[in-house]
């Protein structure tokens, strides 16, 4: 029994060897670690997660065919690589990457249609459009005795009927809503319709609600320079809570904030600044948008602790953020572009008139809705139109 009891202890003894060695080189496996038959030795590799939106696209590293996303490609030699995402119908991703050894390269393309869907959102007009400080909701104006002031709601629905502009206030023989410019409160639930005479003074500001329909014209003239301030004060409150986030070389960097309100959305007037400290924070508050002292756009990367120099843009009109945080929407003379926050990967979605930069994506992040005619005849009003990025 005792040569038999010996032998069961070499073959478990060899049997847990066995065991540790193909764990230890599954292990091993897995963080990228290859054999090197020429050196005699292990090699550290690392990884590339392909993926895109939408998925099934052709996935080139270094103009080879590697796989469709969404795939890892592994057993990567540490380096740079030239990734190429493309798609049937989708502008093309492209990009140089670096693979460092033991790690694993994320990559998320959003690609883009190359000929998308253009469809109107009103038409009857629509003057001096604002958008909501909260992104969900546009006012503007429609002349003649039908007209008014209309909100048209930002969602997306299978309800049509929830995607309407509503009317919140009907123009008077003294109030013409399409001749006022819009001023959003921070909680973008009220707003104030400033009218104005030719030399530029007030003659009445109008406060409404942007939840009730047949509402009454409420004058705040003579309490409007208290509301402002009122508003003013909790952008500034709002403000210096975020800006703890951003570190001192940005906010030293920062151009004076009275730049920034020329690219403010949600008001025409400038009589409120939005951003009063000129950082724009990224809708998941991870990114600040700035205009740099020497005049050109950046964006830092609270994650990442890095300052991305945006190109220079051409008759930038407006620039705001798209809602996935990694990208953002630019409108020059035009043109409509979708940029990375890098400053790579910029994609013209729409070439042609629009009117006066106002451009944003819709919150879900589906559409770019432009003010513009189209190709209508002359001295039709313009329109809201959304270009379908889905």
């Amino acid at each position: 029994m005792e040569p038999l009891s010996k032998y069961r202890t070499i073959i478990g003894v060899s049997v847990a060897i066995i065991l540790i060695v193909v764990a230890i080189g599954v292990i091993f496996w897995a963080r990228g670690f290859k054999p090197n038959f020429q050196t005699v030795g292990i090699d550290r590799t690392g990884q590339i997660v392909a993926n895109s939106t939408p998925q099934g696209a052709s996935v080139f590293l270094n103009d080879r065919l590697m796989s469709a996303t969404n795939t890892t490609i592994g057993f990567l030699d540490p380096g740079i690589y030239k990734v190429k995402i493309q798609k049937e119908g989708y502008f093309p991703w492209e990009k140089e990457v670096f693979v460092r050894a033991d790690l694993v390269t994320e990559i998320n393309a959003l690609l883009f249609p190359q000929a998308p869907e253009i469809k109107p959102l009103t038409s009857i007009g629509a003057f001096n459009p604002t958008l909501s400080p909260d992104n969900s909701k546009i006012v503007f104006g429609v002349p003649a005795e039908t007209g008014g002031v209309f909100m048209l709601p930002l969602v997306d629905s299978p309800f049509a009927f929830r995607q309407n502009p509503r009317s919140l206030a009907n123009n008077t023989q003294n109030l013409d809503f399409s001749k006022a410019n819009f001023i959003w409160n921070p909680n973008s639930d009220e707003f104030v319709a400033r009218f104005e005479n030719e030399d530029g003074t007030s003659s009445a500001n109008i406060i409404l609600n942007s939840r009730d329909t047949n509402q009454q014209p409420r004058d705040i003239t003579a309490s409007l320079n208290a509301t402002l301030a009122s508003w003013q004060r909790q952008l500034e409150e709002l403000s210096q809570n975020l800006g703890i986030l951003a570190p001192e070389e940005v906010k030293a960097a920062t151009a004076e904030a009275a730049l920034i309100q020329n690219i403010s959305q949600f008001s025409s007037t400038g009589l409120v600044n939005y951003f009063p400290d000129g950082l724009i924070f990224s809708p998941d508050e991870k990114k600040i948008l700035y205009l740099h002292q020497d005049d050109t756009w950046n964006v830092y990367d609270l994650n990442q602790r890095i300052d991305f120099n945006l190109p220079d843009f051409t008759n930038l009109e407006s620039i705001s953020w798209y809602p996935d945080s990694n990208h953002l929407v630019v409108a020059e003379a035009g043109q409509i572009s979708i940029i990375e926050t890098d400053g790579k990967n910029k994609t013209t979605i729409f070439s042609g008139n629009y009117e006066n930069g106002f451009i944003f994506a819709h919150p879900a992040g589906s559409r770019i809705i432009l003010l513009t005619t189209l190709t209508q005849q002359t001295g039709t009003p313009a329109n809201l139109y959304s270009i379908n990025l889905k």
